[in-house]
């Protein structure tokens, strides 16, 4: 299936920046599961390329000329071949995707709950139902610092808070699980097409699990960057000096691509 993605990140400042540095993942590896038949990603600023310690692909972008507004568009083609994921693709074991992070740490509510289940795939696909049970997809209610055991108090949150809960139960079970950010491709108008999923190390393999969508198969997933939790595989982070109060807007959109494109 060849899907064409759009991806527009822009930043409004309500007073100059003085400088600012970007780090993007915003460019997908060619995988077994996919395939990047074109891909560009156009920013404002100079940029140069490095591979980071998971092994994304990563660009590094240098603003150093006062700006009140900053665009970044990504756009590309990807061939998705509906294969399952593969042996382990990591620069590092398995076991370092056990190690808690500020955004997974286990509370008591949450050790409570995982340890209703065990370390195999049927029980995790059960896991999975209950956390979405639990937490109603709500847009809105949760920013990027927020927390799974606060996402799962407050029993509402976005993909974000989904996989890292399911990531804090796993990793109290002994699951190894790293944090995944992409795209999906759905016919759901509820949910934004940015999106985020997990990926459990259960025997010899990586195994997919997509708590909103209840999917245990990434069969319309096109993956960017994969990590400990967000901050590692976020799309877009960075730092500045100056602007002021930032505003952010992000819209993404991804459609069955035609023969042409």
């Amino acid at each position: 299936m060849k899907l064409h993605i759009r991806h527009d990140t822009i930043y409004n400042y309500d007073s100059p920046t003085e400088n600012s540095l970007q780090y993007l993942r915003l460019t997908p590896r060619n995988t077994s599961q996919q395939k990047v038949l074109s891909w560009k990603l156009t920013t404002p600023g100079t940029t140069s390329q490095m591979t980071d310690g998971f092994g994304n692909l990563v660009t590094v972008m240098v603003m150093d000329k006062a700006v009140t507004e900053i665009t970044l568009t990504a756009e590309g083609v990807v061939d998705l071949s509906g294969k399952s994921l593969t042996r382990d693709d990591s620069p590092f074991p398995p076991q370092v995707f056990l190690r808690h992070t500020a955004l997974t740490e286990a509370d008591s509510a949450i050790k409570a709950f995982a340890s209703q289940f065990s370390a195999n795939k049927r029980s995790l696909i059960r896991m999975m139902n209950r956390i979405l049970e639990h937490i109603h997809f709500t847009p809105g209610v949760t920013s990027v610092t927020h927390t799974a055991a606060e996402a799962f108090a407050q029993k509402a949150g976005v993909c974000q808070d989904h996989t890292h809960v399911f990531i804090s139960c796993c990793r109290h079970i002994g699951v190894p699980v790293r944090y995944v950010s992409g795209y999906i491709h759905t016919f759901s108008e509820d949910h934004l097409a940015t999106h985020a999923w997990a990926e459990a190390w259960l025997g010899h393999n990586w195994h997919t699990f997509d708590v909103v969508n209840l999917l245990n198969v990434a069969e319309s997933h096109i993956k960017l960057a994969t990590g400990l939790d967000y901050g590692d595989a976020a799309p877009v982070r960075g730092v500045r000096s100056g602007g002021g109060t930032e505003q952010l807007q992000t819209r993404a959109w991804v459609t069955l691509a035609s023969d042409g494109q």
